[in-house]
């Protein structure tokens, strides 16, 4: 064969063999619901293989619930046996997002909106009777196997959607009709119509609706909307045709004769009439003689030859000796496609119904397919006009929020789609590193307090921005144009990232705090602030939210240790896995558990301390094999009551009292020992200081703590005018060096503050 060896051959055929017998076991996985990413390396898998999620949704209800009932976890959740498929037992249920879709504005009851999930093995025919392995074998026919899950959501939003020609009685969401749109062959038989009702138009003549398709039936037709508006030439630069029959150039130069017809059509290239004469001559023989060929009578109508249009324009330009002098140039008018806006073709109840669409309730359309990978497993609830979700593999349907809810907040309710199987997004994290230069940058954004809702500014300042001030879209772009114009490579949250009195949804304002990260896919980690489970969710469902949300280093911590999302992260070296930096996350928790005893805010609790130490030590070998100065910085949001110690060096403003607990755990002598440089907080907004504290306890180090200044809207201010910030730690590990500078809203471009607070490892006081 081909002259190979049979040694070569005889492999070449084995190489065949394991491809098959690959491709095999990557089918049957994939038929099987078979995750095999779980037992390969990150990446081996084509995307086109991953498996379909084990559990699809079936369908959708809206459901009222007593308030005095709401403690009952199945208030507001339909029966087994409703909806489609009726009873699945064990292999399929109702489930319930907690979201009351009025946000509680209605004093005697609550709405829910609940999906209907079912496994595979009902779709396929088998549902289990009750909730042991014993199953029964449901007979079904072939049409009720097939388009029995959603594959697709859409919203109709009255107000936009009637405006589409002929589709105000159905209203038809212009998702749908897009899907239409998309799907329709178009012709250049449908410019010719276009062209010929823009013609009409500008004649001041009126046409029939065209029909997109001229087949389809007359509840197909559909009004096309042309542009009428013709830009006009700038008004300076043209003359009046009746005022002048020439335009007189300044030196003397000839006349040209303005032209009487309007075409439509630009000419491409200018003819003589005469050329233009013999061509239509021509043109006319060649068409009768091929409709002669084809043994078909041809009408062949001799067009009046028209002059295409010239608008002439005027620039205005000086010579050397500063005389103007008018220059003419010709501009031929063009109709084109680009004239014409887009059409949406109306479809039919009929194909509608056979495309898988139908109405459900409150504004929603379904549509029903094919249990795949492309089939919806997953529906959340978000509210507010400047609701996002952040979650690559979901979709957040903006064309409308949910419709006829009993007792509307204000805060409309909009669904969000997964379409897929659950995404695991730490799955591929990549480490924190220190860039080739031997720089890294860290940006603290600290007290966000976000709302549900654009949110209620508290003190903005300067006073001239209070009229029309909205929290949230204010504090985002701030957040924002520091991002781009630092460019970090780690950020981190410093607590109170959602104010949980104005958070009636605490998920829908945490997705606004951190989708700016996200989307530029800047790693981050978050801390908790006391604000922060005072929404919708617990400290440990809001922890775990933002640890698992893409580009999230965050984590909840282990169990035994007090709090929720005490942890440490490493920062590799440029060209290495060794430490160059160890940075410590602790949870301050909220207000103390005993304030008759020891009123105000909680401390640090002993056994955070401990794990405290043993991370460090864990980390030892790691920063000993790293070549450069190893640099430790430890982020919190309650201050420790050394930020009292005012005495000693400081940099920034003291605006209001320090908020930090009466009781002394000594956390910072710990920080101390454990080579800790910067510690660095929020909660106080309006103190943005970095304070040396120089203790001189045996085994201890100076260290830093500072604030990082509030930086949202939504949370107080005052105090004289405080304008929010954010500031910025800069890090150099070739010259083991933490520099640090801060950025207001008012100024986002200038940086202010500028202070070495570690040079050569060790910490000094450069000001």
């Amino acid at each position: 064969m081909f002259g190979l060896p049979r040694r070569w051959i005889r492999q070449l055929g084995y190489l065949v063999l394991i491809f098959f017998a690959a491709i095999v076991v990557l089918l049957v996985a994939n038929r099987n619901n078979v995750g095999l990413d779980d037992y390969l390396p990150t990446g081996f898998l084509p995307s086109f293989f991953q498996p379909a999620a084990d559990l699809f949704i079936v369908d959708i209800a809206i459901q009222n619930c007593f308030k005095m009932k709401s403690k009952n976890e199945n208030c507001g959740l339909p029966s087994a046996s409703e909806g489609l498929m009726g009873n699945l037992y064990g292999s399929g249920q109702w489930v319930k997002i907690d979201k009351d879709l009025a946000l509680g504005s209605s004093w005697y009851r609550k709405e829910y909106f609940s999906y209907k999930k079912a496994k595979k093995e009902a779709l396929e025919g088998k549902v289990a009777v009750d909730d042991t392995s014993k199953e029964k074998t449901q007979k079904r026919g072939e049409d009720q196997k097939k388009n029995q899950v959603i594959v697709d959501i859409a919203i109709s939003n009255p107000l936009i959607d009637a405006k589409v020609p002929d589709n105000d009685k159905l209203r038809i969401p212009r998702y749908i009709l897009k899907e239409f749109h998309s799907m329709k062959v178009y012709d250049d038989g449908h410019h010719e119509e276009l062209v010929e009702k823009q013609k009409a138009n500008m004649k001041g003549e009126t046409l029939q609706a065209l029909t997109v398709d001229k087949d389809n039936s007359a509840s197909n037709k559909i009004k096309i909307k042309l542009e009428q508006d013709i830009l006009a030439a700038n008004s300076a630069n043209k003359k009046n045709d009746k005022e002048n029959d020439l335009i007189k150039i300044e030196e003397g130069g000839e006349a040209d004769e303005k032209s009487k017809d309007e075409t439509e059509l630009k000419t491409p290239n200018k003819k003589k009439p005469e050329e233009n004469d013999t061509q239509d001559k021509e043109k006319i023989k060649d068409d009768a003689k091929a409709a002669k060929n084809d043994n078909k009578e041809k009408v062949v109508d001799k067009k009046t030859e028209q002059k295409p249009k010239k608008d002439i324009n005027v620039d205005v330009i000086e010579d050397e000796d500063k005389n103007k002098r008018e220059i003419l140039y010709e501009r031929d008018t063009e109709t084109s496609r680009h004239n014409l806006e887009v059409s949406y073709p109306i479809p039919t109840k009929e194909e509608l119904v056979a495309s898988g669409w139908s109405y459900k309730s409150n504004g929603i359309w379904l549509k029903y397919g094919n249990a795949d990978s492309n089939a919806v497993t997953g529906i959340d609830i978000l509210f507010g006009e400047d609701a996002v979700d952040p979650r690559p593999n979901w979709r957040l349907i903006k064309e409308g929020p949910l419709r006829e809810v009993s007792s509307p907040s204000g805060k409309p309710a909009y669904i969000s789609i997964r379409k897929g199987p659950r995404v695991d997004y730490k799955k591929n994290t990549n480490p924190l590193k220190i860039n080739k230069d031997g720089k890294f940058k860290i940006l603290q954004v600290a007290d966000l307090h976000f709302s549900t809702g654009v949110g209620k500014c508290r003190d903005p300042s300067p006073d001239e921005t209070r009229s029309g001030c909205k929290a949230d879209p204010r504090t985002l772009k701030f957040l924002e144009n520091v991002l781009d114009l630092e460019k970090p490579d780690f950020v981190v949250l410093t607590g109170d990232q959602i104010f949980g009195d104005e958070a009636k949804d605490s998920e829908t304002a945490l997705f606004k705090a951190l989708n700016p990260f996200i989307k530029r896919k800047i790693p981050f980690a978050v801390t908790m602030g006391n604000h922060d489970d005072e929404g919708s969710l617990s400290r440990t469902e809001i922890m775990s939210l933002s640890a698992n949300l893409p580009y999230s280093m965050s984590s909840l911590g282990a169990d035994e240790v007090a709090g929720v999302g005490n942890y440490a992260l490493t920062v590799e070296g440029p060209s290495s896995r060794n430490t160059a930096m160890s940075l410590f996350f602790l949870d301050t928790h909220k207000y103390s558990l005993n304030p008759k005893v020891t009123p105000g805010y909680d401390w640090v609790k002993e056994s955070q301390l401990k794990w405290l130490e043993k991370e460090a030590a864990s980390l030892q070998k790691s920063v000993a094999s790293y070549s450069h100065i190893h640099l430790s910085m430890a982020f919190f949001h309650i201050p420790l009551p050394e930020y009292r110690n005012l005495d000693q060096p400081m940099v920034g403003e003291k605006k209001e009292g320090i908020t930090a607990p009466r009781y002394n755990s000594g956390a910072r002598s710990i920080l101390g020992k454990l080579g800790v440089s910067v510690a660095s907080v929020g909660h106080d907004h309006c103190n943005d200081y970095c304070l040396q504290d120089t203790a001189n306890n045996e085994g201890e180090n100076k260290l830093w703590l500072c604030y990082g200044g509030g930086s949202g809207e939504g949370g107080y201010g005052g105090y004289g005018g405080y304008i929010r910030r954010m500031r910025v730690f800069d890090i150099d590990t070739n010259a083991g060096e933490i520099k640090s500078w801060k950025r207001k809203e008012s100024e986002p471009d200038v940086a202010f503050d500028h202070q070495t607070l570690v040079s050569g490892g060790n910490v000094i006081n450069s000001n």
